[in-house]
């Protein structure tokens, strides 16, 4: 009975680590350390597996955060930061703010990487609310914002 409590302990520890891995060399990957879980004002997502094959995807995290201009700055520098190691980018910014960020990363795993970003709080029309999303697959930028139009 221990060694299966053991061996289900490694198991849990092994995907634990896995999925860690994925967002391997961006800063962003300790945003979905599971801390945002806890807040009020966040909702995290991770979808993997069968459902992200007919799109061609293997992990899609997502990051909405919600009157919170302290977190808003934190993860703003955390995008910024990993924006320079990108392959490819599209910005735009409101004052000195970034206000969206779409970036694609160098291939991990054989699989392409990239991170969404979008700061609505900035504009005094929008909601206060800024979301993160992060997504690993072999479809292009192209694809992806086609499927986000959708």
């Amino acid at each position: 009975m221990r060694m299966i409590r053991k061996l289900l302990l490694i198991v849990m520890l092994l995907f634990a680590t896995a999925e860690a891995w994925s967002q391997e060399g961006l800063r962003i990957g300790e945003l979905f350390d599971g801390s945002y879980k806890r807040k009020n004002n966040a909702i995290e997502v991770t979808v993997k597996g069968e459902t992200l094959k007919r799109y061609r995807l293997k992990l899609f995290r997502s990051l909405t955060v919600k009157n919170d201009p302290m977190d808003f700055e934190r993860i703003e520098k955390l995008v910024e930061a990993d924006g320079k190691d990108a392959v490819s980018k599209e910005t735009g910014r409101i004052g000195e703010r970034l206000y969206y960020a779409f970036y694609c990363f160098p291939p991990h795993n054989d699989r392409l990487r990239y991170v969404f970003y979008r700061n609505s709080s900035l504009r005094e029309v929008e909601e206060n609310e800024l979301t993160l999303v992060y997504i690993e697959g072999n479809v292009t930028m192209d694809e992806l914002k086609e499927m986000f139009k959708k």
